[in-house]
């Protein structure tokens, strides 16, 4: 099945679409940018402004440079845009997202893939990667780091190749389910240096921890924020099967799946499925998945049943569906008309998908527009520059706080053995505060002898409320526990 032959429709149009490859990203990332600075919306109102803010703050505060949970390699990247603001780590992340993009280009051009000229619309405008582009998470650089290592692999340049992927763990700590997959590829090739410099990231960030920030060369392990008790509960092992609209639109969904059929039929593909598409781009995918649909059944390693983290593959996903579009397209590889109305169809099908799940400009969702008027409220009362309790993070951010000085900023749990501090307001939202303090009347604090004076409730007839902010000038601090 060559579709790369000169007789061949994809060949002809190939020829052409490649001369507009390269102005094509440069639009794409033209238009990201406009479309996400104009966007009023925070993707992931939690995680995507936590991780924002940390990078931000990490120039105050040094050791959140080697925060675990918010990612070092994320942290160290971000920050400098981070100081301009959250915009300015979404700028970062339209970068990441529209260069993992090219890259996916690149390695499917490498590899003589057919129709290798859609891999950047496929990527770019998939519903999933659409949304979590224009935030603050860590999503769009994993998927960037593992594809500059696919594409160094590719290119033969191994030992680059296993340096960056050494530090995928840092940009997210799936990392280290899928590095096991580089080693493997390099122990097949006999490659024993690259496969032994798969640890220098974890050895460099270790040897910094320990002799700098935490005094632990063993940091990494005993830090790691993904064990013990789960909060989150748990889900269907086929969560994520059954909400592929939401990940990868209808056509790139089918492409997978028929491009995962490929793997028993390669030997009838030109080009042949190599080892390092099989077990870094076919393997990693499904390694991915299936963990984290292991992860959210059995409610374990802090899994949320989060369908962004699917954000992280796509790239994979868009090289697999390729295979797919060769496989579909078989019947029909001489037609170059036919070629052009299914190529045509899948990229609208996936463009449709986005536009209609996400908009253009993504607008703020009830729970962002309930947490501003909060903001707004505790402005209108002055009671802003107060010491606050609160446990999520975009309240911080809306007051302009600095999250990581505790004269500005505490966490909920400091209430659990101790009292809040004269004059200042504790804030519950039903998300965070929910989930760590599910029975209000436990709390060391006596909340009756406070006033309770902000109160949001949900917009619908639930009546659920969602916010609420207390407030007390003088604390009695001889109330008994």
């Amino acid at each position: 099945m060559d579709l790369d032959s000169p007789s061949s429709a994809n060949h002809q149009i190939a020829r052409l679409a490649n001369r507009f490859v390269r102005p094509f990203f440069a639009v794409a990332f033209v238009l990201m940018v406009i479309v996400s600075m104009m966007s009023e919306a925070i993707y992931d109102t939690g995680d995507g402004i936590m991780h924002y803010q940390i990078a931000r703050w990490s120039w105050t505060h040094p050791e959140l440079l080697l925060h675990h949970w918010g990612k070092p390699f994320f942290t160290l990247l971000c920050s400098p845009f981070a100081q301009f603001g959250y915009k300015g780590a979404v700028f970062f992340n339209v970068l990441c997202h529209v260069g993992a993009a090219w890259l996916t280009w690149r390695i499917a051009d490498r590899m003589k893939l057919p129709y290798s000229y859609l891999a950047g619309p496929l990527l770019i405008f998939a519903p999933l990667s659409w949304g979590v582009a224009q935030s603050g998470l860590t999503e769009p650089l994993f998927a960037l780091t593992l594809m500059a290592g696919i594409y160094y692999i590719i290119g033969g340049r191994n030992t680059v190749a296993a340096v960056i992927i050494s530090l995928l763990p840092f940009a997210r700590t799936e990392g280290f389910l899928i590095a096991p997959l580089f080693g493997l590829f390099f122990l097949l090739r006999k490659d024993y240096l690259s496969m032994c410099l798969l640890a220098s990231g974890t050895v460099l960030y270790s040897l910094i921890g320990g002799l700098f920030f935490h005094h632990d060369f063993l940091w990494i392990m005993h830090q790691n924020p993904y064990v013990g008790e789960a909060a989150y509960g748990h889900g269907n092992l086929f969560h994520f099967v059954a909400n592929n609209e939401f990940l990868f639109g209808w056509s790139i969904t089918a492409l997978v799946v028929l491009g995962l059929i490929t793997i028993p039929l390669r030997r009838f593909f030109v080009p042949r499925h190599s080892l390092a598409e099989i077990t870094l781009v076919f393997c990693t995918f499904l390694v991915f998945f299936i963990a984290h649909s292991i992860f959210w059944w059995k409610g374990i390693f802090g899994s949320y049943g989060l369908l962004r983290v699917v954000a992280c593959v796509l790239p994979c996903a868009v090289l697999i569906s390729i295979r797919g579009l060769q496989l579909l397209t078989w019947p029909i590889y001489q037609r170059k008309t036919a070629v052009i109305i299914v190529s045509t169809i899948i990229v609208g099908l996936t463009i449709f998908n986005t536009m209609n799940q996400r908009g253009l400009v993504m607008k703020a969702d009830e729970r962002q527009r309930a947490a501003e008027e909060v903001a707004r409220e505790i402005k209108e009362l002055k009671l802003e520059s107060r010491l606050m309790y609160c446990s999520h993070p975009i309240m911080a951010h809306l007051l302009q706080k600095d999250p990581f000085d505790l004269t500005q900023c505490k966490h909920l749990y400091e209430l659990r053995n101790a009292y809040p501090q004269s004059e200042s307001i504790i804030v519950w939202d039903a998300n965070f505060g929910g989930i760590e303090f599910t029975d209000i009347g436990k709390w060391s604090v006596d909340i009756g002898r406070m006033d309770e004076v902000i109160t949001i409730v949900a917009p619908d007839d639930s009546q659920k409320v969602l916010w609420r902010v207390y407030y007390r000038p003088q604390v009695d601090t001889t109330l008994g526990i």
